[in-house]
């Protein structure tokens, strides 16, 4: 793969680099579907452009054919993005298409990022599953799945007293930022830092189309926020769920289970980055398929621990795993489809989902 730096200059807007790159990418033909290789070479003449620019840790060669592994790595690799760029070639060789570009990339120059937060690791932890009727149930099953994982990794998490937290203090904390009310309930268990959440149940309806059986339907929505007991914001996130149930406390239930399974791990990965370092991080792996059996699934186990720097494989249920891995999900994916025994279907910074 050939790369030519034509250009270089100043942007005046600040001190922006500016580069004019030809690069080229090429992705192979499968099952004749000449539009989804077109998109991928594409994405690799991009790449290969601002990669000239931005050296990256992965090399555009080790990428797969995969517009996802490709888009992420693009996303989360690079320092440099591109302004504008024409194609000005593209042709089939050999059951492969090629695609060559001329782009105009741009450096970033992103300031060094000294967030200095706190190591202390003694956490609380008060997500409350707030229902429509305004009640609070703090000792929902997400809220003792994120505990329980938290303390699988070495974390000191107090145990609270929740019904010394009055509605008022929590929704002030939660919905407004007024966190002192928060702050003198959590300095008597010493905690250093608060994972503070709300998860909200939403009442999406009954009448689903069972016949005459109402399935209630219910929708969660949970906001976080990581703080210290200096009320210094560290982190924030945002998921969502399902669940149904034959009234709206049993959807809600479901809501809090399902949620436990596939979401908990994500959380307690993102606060552990901040409290613990990168070496403390989880990945949810999740594989999918119709066909796929147990022998799949402990093969997959069995792939993980044989992959470099994974540090624990731990089973969640039936089709999940959660793994310690010091570094990005995009290189764990690559790993995965490496010798094209998996597929990656979605990925982001705490899950991976993959079929065989």
């Amino acid at each position: 793969m050939r790369i030519v730096i034509f250009i270089l200059f100043l942007m005046y807007n600040g001190i922006v680099f500016a580069s004019s790159v030809t690069a080229e990418g090429e992705a192979l033909i499968e099952n004749n579907d000449n539009e989804s290789a077109r998109s991928i070479a594409l994405l690799r003449a991009k790449w290969s452009a601002v990669e000239s620019v931005s050296p990256a840790k992965v090399k555009v060669e080790s990428i797969i054919n995969n517009s996802k592994i490709i888009d992420e790595a693009i996303k989360t690799e690079l320092t440099a993005t591109i302004s504008s760029y024409d194609i000005i070639e593209e042709k089939i060789v050999d059951n492969k298409y090629i695609v060559k570009i001329n782009a105009n990339v741009i450096e970033n120059n992103a300031d060094n990022n000294d967030s200095g937060l706190p190591n202390d690791d003694a956490l609380c932890v008060i997500i409350g599953g707030v229902m429509p009727n305004g009640s609070i149930n703090y000792n929902n099953n997400f809220t003792l799945e994120a505990i329980n994982l938290f303390k699988e990794q070495g974390i000191n998490v107090a145990e609270v007293n929740y019904n010394g937290i009055s509605r008022t203090i929590f929704l002030n904390a939660v919905k407004h930022s007024k966190y002192d009310g928060i702050i003198n309930i959590t300095n008597k268990y010493k905690c250093e830092n608060i994972l503070l959440g709300s998860l909200s149940i939403l009442d999406k309806g009954n009448n689903t189309g069972y016949g005459s059986f109402n399935i209630n339907i219910a929708g969660g929505d949970l906001s976080w926020k990581l703080i210290d007991n200096n009320k210094k914001l560290l982190k924030t996130g945002f998921f969502n769920g399902r669940g149904q149930g034959a009234t709206l406390e049993d959807a809600a239930l479901s809501v809090y289970n399902t949620m436990a399974k596939n979401t908990a791990v994500k959380v307690v990965s993102q606060v552990l980055e901040v409290l613990s370092g990168i070496d403390k991080k989880s990945i949810r792996v999740v594989l999918t398929g119709a066909n796929t059996s147990l022998d799949d699934f402990n093969e997959l186990r069995d792939d993980l621990k044989n992959i470099p720097f994974v540090l624990n494989v731990r089973e969640l249920n039936q089709t999940s795993l959660s793994v310690n891995y010091p570094d990005k999900a995009l290189y764990l994916g690559i790993f995965l489809e490496k010798d094209s025994k998996y597929k990656v279907t979605k990925l982001s910074d705490n899950e991976i989902i993959i079929r065989k």
